[in-house]
């Protein structure tokens, strides 16, 4: 699991490392340009002319370093700075005198004259909060437009490290090299696109364990799949696990098709389909491992009974939006004594009575995509979007439920605890039935006894890596849902599951 910070956190970092262990900011900062180097020297770009664009905080200063490194190495260098000297850092300031001493060639201008093959972005680093504009959104503009590779230290200028967003222009990096952890706005639309490659450096930042449990943001690797349940030798089917899984209004069966054989597949025993009579023989043909339970019109007894045997229940996909799919949606958050993951037309559902689930209920995953999203907060897609981060925080805390924002980066929210980052997926996912394959994957997790509050980002993990696995084999634009089980399957056989 990586820990991924915002600025507020790594600036805490860094002050406790300078001043109550006694390393010289100094120190961190030539270990932080020792960093970018290493990437040039790593690359044969020794013939390149290199332009260093340093702002006045810094993030300059560290330009003002790497600049200097590698004009002693020998490579051609060029220095662009930005800024008032008198409202430069002490420690930029100190850079930038120890380049004009060497007579590094300083740029009035940047010109597009085609002689500068690297540039580095050294502008502004992570405590950025405005946006970009005047003289430094020209430049960016220009370095953005020239032929040449481009390296941010940090983060690219412009980007928020908080939360990805960038409200107007930013430096569009080919690498990004950072410091003791990855930024939260490394890994979240649409700043991740300008970041290109991150390359994560150690440059000394003292960091104790008992800090960490501080850090609210998170990612999951591939080491944490060593926490998907295991088979114990006395598991049975029913012990391993039962899904009821209330899917598929009237002639609309796949998406029950979909999340059932998700959920099957990761390893729940049982799956029992709650659907519409007309999807019946559909169903059973397509996926006999099922248990078929139908209706026509809406029987509470009916439901609340299956509820009682299951594990875990998802409510959603395919439903639709009928009097008797919102009295199922109804039936479901007032008597599920298990977890529940609500998915698709089950959202659209609550989002017309928004006040079903401040009502007492059992522990509930919600799993929306942007549109859904705006539709439950009652937002713009726009705002949504930009906003996402705290958007879903703020839900989750609100209606203390599990949020799983489906995104390019999807992001789940624990009230109260950690917010999970994922990064894994693919553009081929885009896909439809892709978000009933995962309403089955979460559910299925916690059928198994796994908390919500792990089989959420989990789920979310595996099935983005599944899908990866899958477009391997497929190509991009040959994905289909089913594929990403096949995926799972795969990912299963790989680590011996």
């Amino acid at each position: 699991m990586e820990y991924l910070l915002n600025s507020k956190e790594m600036k805490q970092l860094d002050e406790n490392t300078i001043h109550n262990y006694g390393i010289m900011s100094e120190v961190l900062m030539e270990r932080a340009a020792l960093g970018v180097v290493e990437l040039i020297e790593k690359n044969p770009w020794q013939d390149k002319n290199i332009l260093v664009v340093c702002g006045s905080g810094n993030n300059g200063g560290d330009g003002f370093a790497v600049a200097r490194i590698l004009f002693q190495k020998g490579y051609s260098v060029g220095i662009c700075a930005l800024g008032e000297v008198s409202h430069m850092t002490k420690e930029c300031q100190a850079q930038r005198e120890v380049c004009l001493k060497l007579q590094i060639p300083f740029c009035d201008e940047c010109e597009d004259t085609g002689e500068w093959n690297i540039i580095i972005d050294g502008l502004f680093g992570i405590g950025l909060k405005r946006e970009i504009q005047g003289i430094y959104k020209t430049l960016l503009e220009k370095l953005n437009a020239m032929d040449a590779i481009r390296i941010a230290i940090d983060i690219p200028s412009g980007v928020f490290a908080d939360d990805g967003s960038v409200p107007g222009s930013a430096f569009m990096a080919d690498y990004t090299v950072t410091f003791g952890y990855r930024k939260v706005g490394h890994m979240l639309y649409p700043g991740k696109n300008y970041c290109g490659e991150v390359i994560l450096k150690d440059i000394g930042i003292v960091d104790k364990e008992e800090s960490r449990s501080f850090f609210s943001h998170k990612a999951l690797e591939k080491s944490d799949l060593d926490l998907l349940p295991g088979l114990e030798k006395n598991l049975n089917k029913g012990s391993a696990g039962k899904v009821l899984l209330i899917a598929g209004s009237e002639e609309m069966a796949g998406a029950a098709y979909l999340a059932g054989l998700g959920a099957l597949t990761c390893g729940c025993g049982m799956v029992k389909i709650y659907t519409h009579k007309r999807n019946r023989n559909v169903i059973l043909s397509l996926f006999p491992e099922a248990i078929v339970v139908c209706y026509e019109k809406f029987d509470e007894k009916q439901l609340v009974e299956l509820m009682k045997w299951a594990s875990a229940i998802a409510v959603g996909p395919g439903i639709g939006t009928s009097s008797i799919a919102g009295q199922i949606v109804d039936t479901v958050v007032k008597y599920a004594s298990v977890p529940v993951v609500i998915d698709a037309d089950g959202l659209n559902i609550i989002a017309k009575k928004p006040g079903i689930l401040k009502q007492p209920h059992t522990e509930i995953v919600v799993t929306p995509h942007m549109a859904e999203m705006a539709r439950l907060t009652d937002n713009p897609i726009l705002y949504v979007s930009e906003h996402k981060l705290s958007v879903c925080q703020e839900f989750a805390t609100e209606h203390q439920v599990i949020c799983v924002l489906k995104d390019g980066a999807t992001l789940t929210t624990i009230p109260y605890e950690d917010i999970f980052i994922n990064r894994s997926g693919s553009p081929a996912m885009a896909t439809a039935g892709s978000g009933d394959v995962l309403t089955g994957v979460i559910v299925s997790l916690i059928a198994q006894g796994m908390e919500p509050s792990i089989a959420a980002p989990l789920g979310v993990y595996l099935h983005g890596l599944a899908g990866e696995t899958a477009a391997k084999q497929t190509s991009m634009h040959g994905l289909v849902a089913s594929d990403i089980i096949q995926g799972i399957k795969m990912i299963f056989l790989e680590r011996g599951l």
